[in-house]
């Protein structure tokens, strides 16, 4: 019985180590995003474009990349939010047909 509690603790502890893991990358990651959207889209609507503009867009490809990547690989994101590796580069394209479709996202 009391091997059985230790087990179950101990999912209960990697449950919770691993959300916190995702909302550190949702946190880090969604400021970056937004960054690199506003400077990739400069005066494409004829507007200003701030941030805000890209928060739903920048929360869906992190929840994306946080359901989607390794433990490693999210590790490896929050010792380096702004790192870019080629694992990084495959996910966001996946991501970004998944998000684009997505039909929270407006123009």
């Amino acid at each position: 019985m009391f091997m059985f509690r230790s087990l179950i603790t101990l999912c209960f502890i990697l449950i919770l180590s691993n959300q916190s893991f995702a909302q550190a990358i949702s946190k880090d990651y969604q400021k970056n995003c937004a960054r690199e959207q506003v400077a990739e889209h400069q005066g494409i609507k004829g507007k200003a474009l701030t941030e805000e503009d890209f928060t739903a867009y920048c929360n869906c490809q992190a929840d994306f990349i946080s359901k989607n990547a390794s433990n490693r690989q999210v590790n490896e994101l929050v010792m380096n939010p702004k790192a870019k590796p080629e694992w990084l580069k495959v996910i966001e394209l996946k991501a970004l047909k998944a998000c684009i479709t997505d039909p929270k996202m407006s123009t």
